[in-house]
């Protein structure tokens, strides 16, 4: 008998991360309701073959023959796991391990939402307090969310908060509410039926890796769908991105100092495509913020002595703009 709400697993993999990886497979596949999950291997070092010997009957392996990004990866395993008939998919990242019920929570806020939604209308995502900091640090979702026609995440409207949150008496102390409505989300921890799948398609490849995530789930909330933070779901992050705040103190330093050259030009670049194209509402606000982004970007680099990363980045920002996407030659991905 078919169990109910069965859920595909979809995730990407690159370079040696079976540790990380076997953790995620270990813990998911502790859920009945988790009947298989597909593996897309982007050139994949690691000996991936004992995950298939352990467990042949669950585990669907994807390889490809080199390293082609998240965007095409998660393509391919949003099309093996639909052609193989997934009734649910739950997009993760290789590094992502749920906590205890979180598939359960998911699963029983998904069901509520759709009875009002439709299944197609309504996606869920689980809670991964270092991806979602203000609103884990309890700052009201108005402040915690990127308004539209923000850049980069900085939007003049949100500035006197940002300096009142950085007094004593204004730091935040709200706890998180139970479910958060986004308007764009990582894939990491989203769970949706097939047929918001197949009404969004699959991420823009052009993108390579980063913010391919945000433009896609965009689709969702663009289209007049929902998208919800379940912040009961908890998720487990067995390594911290580059660029999570708490690393860095500000999005300027992050860009500036934090990560490799391709992961900043990438991530600039895309950024600065999805809030030009996607994002302004308003070509004044957008302009505004641009350039006060910018202004800030430029004082922190001379501050920090990064004149190089900075001329990377303006350099990635006009791509963007312009629409030049894609692979970059001189930044290949291992």
């Amino acid at each position: 008998m078919k169990q109910k709400h069965a859920t595909t697993l979809v995730t990407v993999t690159y370079g040696d991360r079976l540790a990380y990886l076997r953790q995620l497979v270990e813990r998911s596949l502790a859920s009945p309701q988790v009947e298989r999950i597909v593996i897309v291997s982007n050139a994949s070092s690691a000996p991936l073959e004992q995950l298939l010997a352990r467990w042949p009957e669950q585990i669907m392996l994807v390889e490809l023959g080199r390293n082609t990004g998240s965007a095409v990866g998660y393509g391919h395993g949003l099309r093996a796991a639909l052609e193989a008939g997934a009734e649910y998919v739950w997009m993760m990242d290789d590094d992502n391990a749920p906590v205890a019920d979180a598939l359960d929570v998911l699963h029983r806020t998904l069901e509520r939402l759709a009875a009002t939604h439709g299944r197609d209308g309504v996606a869920v995502l689980g809670f991964r307090p270092t991806q979602q900091a203000d609103i884990a640090a309890g700052v009201p979702s108005r402040y915690a969310i990127q308004p539209p026609s923000s850049y980069f995440g900085f939007h003049l409207a949100q500035l006197p908060y940002k300096l009142w949150r950085r007094l004593p008496w204004g730091r935040p102390a709200g706890t998180p509410p139970a479910l958060v409505s986004l308007p764009f989300a990582p894939y990491g921890g989203m769970l949706a039926h097939r047929s918001l799948y197949q009404r969004i398609g699959v991420p823009l490849p052009d993108l390579v890796l980063y913010v391919d995530d945000t433009e896609y789930t965009r689709r969702i909330t663009a289209g007049g769908g929902h998208l919800y933070l379940v912040t009961e779901a908890r998720l487990e992050e067995l390594e911290t991105s580059w660029n999570v705040r708490a690393r860095r103190p500000n999005v300027y330093d992050t860009f500036l100092l934090g990560g490799s050259d391709l992961r900043a030009y990438y991530s600039a670049r895309n950024q600065a495509w999805f809030d030009r194209h996607r994002w302004a509402a308003s070509k004044l606000m957008h302009g505004l913020n641009r350039a006060a982004f910018l202004w800030l970007l430029r004082r922190f680099a001379r501050r920090r002595g990064a004149g190089t990363r900075l001329a990377l980045l303006e350099r990635a920002i006009r791509e963007g703009e312009t629409g030049r996407l894609g692979a970059d030659d001189g930044f290949p991905l291992a």
